[in-house]
């Protein structure tokens, strides 16, 4: 969930970029728009998120980390596996679902809602994700993100139950 404020300062940008896709006229106009579409979901998500798993919590207190206050630019200060960053910054309800949505959004005041309501970023552990990839959850969330957590066995902290 976002401010009204974040919203109001993002939505010009998400009002332009949905016309753009739906006034494309051929599919290479359509892929530009909808990979600016994406840029825009992953800038203004850029937030310090209100979530973070119990295990990457765990993580990020061995490195004397914050998770609450790091972005996605500080997913490597806390260390790595296998060359890859040990933290995930996991996009709850993937990219491209919201593009989706607010690519069908008739009215302003409905891409308004669709980001302000938009479930966001959490911290999770390389491991987590990888259980996310294993159970077919790349690039979808069927019942809804906070099931498919539960069922690979992500305990999702929120930031004002800390």
């Amino acid at each position: 969930m976002y401010s009204d404020q974040h919203v109001t300062k993002w939505l010009p940008g998400f009002v332009w970029a949905t016309q753009l896709y739906k006034n494309s006229e051929d599919k290479i106009d359509r892929s530009i728009a909808r990979a600016t579409l994406r840029k825009m979901v992953a800038k203004y998500t850029d937030r310090s998120p209100t979530m973070a798993s119990k295990k990457a919590l765990e993580l990020a207190n061995r490195y004397n980390r914050n998770l609450f206050e790091m972005r996605w630019s500080h997913r490597n200060k806390c260390g790595k596996v296998n060359s890859k960053p040990a933290l995930m910054w996991e996009h709850t309800t993937p990219n491209s679902k919201l593009c989706d949505k607010l690519i069908a959004c008739k009215l302003e005041s409905e891409i308004f809602q669709a980001l302000k309501n938009y479930s966001g970023v959490c911290w999770i552990t390389r491991e987590e994700d990888n259980a996310l990839n294993a159970a077919g959850y790349l690039n979808k969330r069927p019942g809804g993100w906070k099931r498919c957590y539960k069922y690979v066995g992500i305990d999702v902290i929120i930031k004002s139950e800390v």
